[in-house]
Parts: C-alpha cells; sequence; structure tokens
C-alpha cells in the first residue's frame, strides 16, 4: 500500500468510527523506532495550510530498562509476555487556524490523557505488535479516543504496519455541537499527518 488509507469510516450509536491503515517499512529496526515514538506521543507537523500535533506534558519512561540496552533482534525472540499498562500522562491535541496576512494565527488546544499501552505482545500469530491509546479530558469539543497500533507481521515478509482507530463524537458543550459537523475533514488530515511522522520515524 502506497498511501495510508481510510478503510472504513461509520457511525455507530452517535460516534464516528475512522480507521486508517498503512504498511511503513520492514523488520525489527523499523518496528522498534515506531513503537518508542507512539508511546512518546509528542509530534508536529505543517502540511502548508496549518500546524497540527500532539504535546505531552511528561515525557514518557519506558517500563523496561532493556528496552535501550538489548539489541533489537535478540529482544524480539526474547519477550514472551506482554501486559497493560494504565498511565496517567496529560497531553494536548492541537491545530492552527491560519488567517489572511497580517492577521496572525490562533491555536486551538484540547486536552487530552494516555488511557493505555500494550508493549510487544504476541497475541496476533506470528506477529509482535504494541498499541496506545489517548482520551478526551472536560473541556474538550470532542468526546472520544484515539488508538495507535504498530504491527510487525513476521509472517508477512516482516512489514511493519501502523493503525489509527478513532471513537468520537460532539462534547456536550455548545461549542462542541457547533463544531462537530465541521471536524471531519480535520480529523482525517490529523490522522494522515500523524502516519506520515511515524512513516518518517521508522524510514530514518
Amino acid at each position: 500500500m502506497d498511501s495510508a488509507m481510510c478503510t472504513s469510516r461509520t457511525v455507530r450509536d452517535g460516534w464516528r468510527v475512522l480507521r486508517f491503515y498503512k504498511t511503513i517499512g520492514h523488520g525489527a529496526k523499523c518496528y522498534k523506532k515506531v513503537r518508542n515514538a507512539i508511546f512518546d506521543w509528542d509530534f508536529e507537523a505543517d502540511n502548508g495550510k496549518k500546524l497540527v500535533g500532539i504535546v505531552s506534558a511528561k515525557k514518557q519512561q519506558y517500563l523496561w530498562r532493556q528496552i535501550h540496552s538489548e539489541p533489537t533482534e535478540v529482544r524480539a525472540q526474547s519477550f514472551s509476555k506482554w501486559f497493560i499498562s494504565p498511565r496517567k500522562t496529560l497531553m494536548a491535541t492541537f491545530s492552527e487556524i491560519r488567517f489572511p496576512k497580517p492577521i496572525k494565527s490562533i491555536f486551538v488546544v484540547n486536552p487530552v490523557h494516555v488511557a493505555y499501552q500494550i508493549i510487544d505482545s504476541k497475541q496476533i500469530p506470528d506477529c509482535m505488535y504494541s498499541c496506545t491509546s489517548y482520551a478526551t479530558l472536560s473541556g474538550h469539543l470532542l468526546t472520544g479516543e484515539e488508538r495507535v497500533s504498530v504491527i510487525w507481521r513476521k509472517c508477512s515478509g516482516g512489514k511493519v504496519v501502523v493503525e489509527i482507530l478513532s471513537f468520537s463524537r460532539p462534547g456536550p458543550s455548545i461549542g462542541g455541537k457547533i463544531v462537530w459537523p465541521l471536524v471531519g475533514q480535520m480529523q482525517r488530515s490529523f490522522f494522515l499527518e500523524e502516519i506520515k511522522h511515524l512513516e518518517r520515524i521508522g524510514k530514518s
């Protein structure tokens, strides 16, 4: 797959469900880089029209010291356990709104927090995957959750795949209900830029 695809877009019980999927590289080295990046949650991208991204209040400290001390190939063969580790890391998503010059841009900043993470799971046969998710906090214009997963498909030539799954609906505020009809394309642009960011890391 040459470009990221929105492979599904549905509405269930008022929730907008979006799924994006892309093969971004091959092998253990690529998997490691992207896995570490999704737990950092820090990225920004400028597509020429606006600046978007995520910023975390505190950098992630990895739960295993050997994640950085053992060679990737050894670790991939030796890790047989996986676990879920809830975290309370506070973050914010941001999106720039640009106006014609000389008017300065403004930024829409929305609070979120990390909900969970799964590291180096082997539950999928012949694969290893990691994922993490953030959910909205009070004050966000939307209500919902985004999950980012990186999957190393050893049975498919060692492909490394990134998947983004989003559930969202308007927040309870008047502002949330007003912006809801307008955010569909904004969400799509945000997630595509996030995948491009992870792809650049995987190929670096």
